[in-house]
């Protein structure tokens, strides 16, 4: 015999619940009932907030969470270290890497979207390769070059960065920027943050006494521009994309991943 309905449920919220998940039940375990008006019919558009616990369930069950415990394991083992030597100038950077490897998984939870688990990846290989094996464990001083790797590799992680924000943009609001705006929006975003970094250097170098531009003009240029061509990159590709050449990784980036469908923009009268 089949089990009958449950009197208590509504037939048409457990389909659609179901149909958001997509058949992922990880998913469907932590999503919670929409209360008050549907969005986008009475003027309010976009997903409701997420409980506290859906959240910390959110944020712990996300691919980069997994990623996130050993590297966290190894930071917090230089901050120890650090710590024990009272060597307390050297435990800035561990101090540092501790509360950016965070930033993804938070970044994730808070805008209700996964990053694909390659992009989690790449960005704590930033952090081992760049401020850590760098920094920390003085590479700069054994091969000055080393930088300028590094901040190319930045450059990309802000253009896919970037890629991806606009694509849950898109999403969320319909609204498809032509090609060349988004090719436009992601040079742009990777020379401010090239730009950005070296002002944070040239700032931690004036307040702090580091020196971390102790090279001079020459190399804070050349930082710049390999964090603007490591943006130029990803613009090439996502524009290869667009013109109907499929870039695998750019795919990846505009695949849907959101928590909950968008709601659709409002009709205009």
């Amino acid at each position: 015999m089949q089990p009958g309905p449950d009197p208590d449920s509504n037939p048409a919220e457990s389909s659609e619940t179901l149909g958001q998940a997509g058949g992922n039940p990880e998913l469907a375990a932590v999503r919670e009932p929409v209360t008050g008006n549907r969005a986008g019919v009475e003027g309010r558009a976009g997903p409701a907030a997420l409980p506290f616990r859906s959240a910390v369930r959110l944020f712990l069950n996300a691919p980069g969470t997994r990623m996130l415990l050993p590297v966290e394991l190894l930071f917090l083992c230089f901050l120890a270290v650090s710590a024990v030597s009272q060597a307390w100038g050297e435990a800035a950077v561990p101090t540092m890497l501790v509360v950016a490897a965070l930033v993804p998984s938070a970044v994730e939870t808070a805008i209700r979207s996964r990053f694909p688990t390659w992009l989690h990846g790449c960005y704590f290989g930033f952090l081992l390769a760049g401020p850590l094996v760098g920094s920390r464990l003085g590479l700069y001083a054994f091969w000055t070059q080393w930088d300028k790797p590094v901040h190319t590799f930045s450059g990309v992680l802000v253009g896919c960065a970037v890629t991806f924000a606009l694509g849950v943009a898109g999403r969320r609001t319909g609204v498809a920027l032509p090609p060349f705006l988004v090719v436009a929006g992601i040079i742009t975003s990777g020379g401010f943050a090239a730009a950005a970094w070296e002002i944070a250097e040239f700032t931690s170098d004036s307040v702090l006494g580091t020196r971390a531009q102790h090279a001079g003009l020459e190399d804070t240029m050349t930082d710049i521009i390999c964090g603007v061509l490591g943006a130029v990159i990803v613009a090439a590709a996502v524009g290869i994309h667009h013109r109907g050449h499929p870039v695998p990784w750019v795919t990846s980036l505009l695949q849907d991943r959101d928590f909950a469908p968008s709601a659709p923009p409002p009709e205009r009268l």
